[in-house]
């Protein structure tokens, strides 16, 4: 299945290098060693983030999430997101979300929407990467990137599941289940997430929630 197919490949270079090291960690330079535990740190994290993925997904699918709304400063969370899922592209990030604002919703389904949509746009977009509010009928969270966007014909695909625009899929960055993840949790509370193409160019997503959870 696809699943496995995406977890076959980093469980194959952590199984690999930890065979390297058993059998011939004596023999192998500074550099070859440093050159290792660099790829093992990369791939076992894609392996802990496929695994979330997986994990959220199953859940949504078998519509086992527990939804606990709770009061909550949206501004906090999602400087702590950026401060946690990259540190060193902070400066990247701006955050244009009024201090002040409250929604009374899941905290955790709403991290993991905006997590999945900031970790798209940090991971395919280009910077500076924009994340404000909008007021219509409903809250509207964007996050927006600079990059060349979504392709035309890949936008009807985009919330599936596994699915990856050719442009992405020979880097092999991501599984394509993000954005499947967090149009799923968003729905689970009566919200949604939906794409438009940014002008002159860009992404564009918008977390939608009802009023009545914004305060």
């Amino acid at each position: 299945t696809l699943a496995s197919h995406e977890l076959r490949t980093p469980i194959s270079v952590v199984h690999g290098i930890a065979t390297t090291l058993h059998l011939h960690g004596n023999e192998l330079s500074t550099e070859q060693l440093t050159d290792l535990r660099k790829t093992l740190y990369e791939h076992s994290c894609r392996l802990a983030e496929l695994t979330d993925q997986l994990l959220d997904l199953s859940r949504l699918d078998a519509h086992a999430i527990a939804l606990m709304p709770e009061r909550f400063h949206p501004r906090v969370r999602i400087d702590e997101l950026v401060a946690r899922i990259a540190p060193e592209r902070i400066d990247n990030v701006e955050v244009g979300v009024e201090p002040a604002l409250e929604v009374i919703t899941d905290a955790h389904a709403f991290e993991r929407v905006i997590g999945n949509l900031l970790t798209n746009a940090l991971r395919y977009g280009e910077p500076p990467i924009e994340v404000r509010t909008r007021w219509s009928e409903v809250m509207d969270l964007i996050v927006l990137d600079h990059g060349p966007g979504v392709p035309d014909e890949f936008v009807p695909l985009l919330f599936n599941p596994f699915s990856q625009a050719e442009e992405s899929t020979s880097t092999r960055q991501g599984a394509g289940l993000g954005l499947a993840i967090a149009k799923s949790f968003a729905n689970a509370f009566g919200g949604d997430v939906r794409y438009e193409a940014a002008e002159p160019s860009g992404a564009c997503f918008h977390f939608e929630l009802p009023r009545e959870f914004a305060a």
